[in-house]
């Protein structure tokens, strides 16, 4: 007999995965200042794109939450800066990766394996 989970239970559960992110995310009292100064120890000065970059990758831990790895979402950042040149466009504005760097001044935990030490990449 196969087992059937109803939508809305489905839903109630992600709504509620959402709310913990939400709530993580508000917890952190991020503030753009934050990355500002961080950035600039890192010797970037943020632009229009780099924002949009970081308010992106905030956007999708809110709603897919943190992957079980940094391929994930560096896809998820190539496809959504396709246009802008994917990856090229990416590692031009964060060229200690745009998943590790990204990641670190939006001020959110690295997934696993975004940087690999033996080859020295970071996603």
């Amino acid at each position: 007999m196969t087992q059937f989970t109803s939508n809305a239970q489905d839903s109630e559960t992600s709504s509620l995965y959402a709310d913990i992110r939400r709530a993580e995310l508000r917890d952190q009292r991020w503030n753009r200042n934050k990355s500002v100064a961080l950035a600039k120890r890192e010797g970037i000065s943020l632009n229009d794109e780099h924002w949009a970059v970081i308010v992106y990758l905030r956007s999708y831990y809110l709603e897919h939450g943190l992957p079980r790895f940094a391929r994930t979402t560096a896809s998820a950042l190539k496809q959504q800066f396709s246009a802008q040149g994917g990856y090229k466009y990416l590692y031009q504005l964060f060229a200690g990766g745009p998943v590790t760097q990204g990641s670190r001044l939006a001020n959110l935990r690295l997934p696993a394996n975004a940087t690999d030490v033996s080859f020295g990449t970071s996603y």
